[in-house]
């Protein structure tokens, strides 16, 4: 399992958690034909379609939505019109579950570090915010997941939530 939680400044800009539920998902999406193709050259997906969250890399671009559990991420090639973009990933240490507290606060200092050299502007100057996806117990304790996968997902907040993006945000200097 995993989370979606704000990162470094979430008193101010608002809270978004997402809680993933992630067990026994690729199976699944095996048996239903699977979700949209990836170009074999650049990995970028090319066309609009739900995929199993543990099928989710840097620069895929995505529609989150509403926050709640889910199974699946909404993924669009990063050319059409979408709210966010998975852009750094890293894996935590093994060992014991460290808590709920420690694996957020590894996220976002994992994040928060990605951040600048892939926008161009420190995090603190910029218009743009970041979530993570995280693992959870669950999920870091099931010996058929083991999930250690941090993965740090850039937006535009607006009042009304993210803003719709068309492209990468990496290098927008905002």
């Amino acid at each position: 399992m995993n989370r979606i939680t704000s990162g470094r400044f979430a008193a101010a800009t608002g809270t978004l958690v997402i809680a993933l539920t992630l067990g026994g998902c690729a199976a699944i999406g095996d048996l239903l034909g699977g979700g949209p193709d990836r170009d074999a050259d650049t990995g970028e997906f090319t066309e609009s379609g739900d995929v199993d969250v543990f099928d989710l890399q840097v620069g895929d671009c995505l529609n989150l939505g509403e926050t709640g559990e889910l199974s699946s991420a909404a993924v669009v090639p990063c050319s059409e019109p979408h709210t966010e973009e998975i852009f750094h990933e890293f894996q935590m240490e093994d060992g014991d579950w460290p808590g709920e507290d420690a694996v957020e606060q590894a996220a976002d200092e994992g994040c928060y570090a990605a951040f600048e050299a892939f926008v161009g502007t420190a995090y603190e100057d910029s218009t743009l915010d970041y979530v993570f996806l995280s693992p959870l117990e669950d999920g870091w304790n099931d010996p058929n997941v083991e999930d250690r996968l941090v993965q740090c997902v850039i937006y535009e907040p607006t009042d009304d939530g993210p803003k719709e993006l068309t492209g990468s945000l990496e290098g927008a200097a905002r």
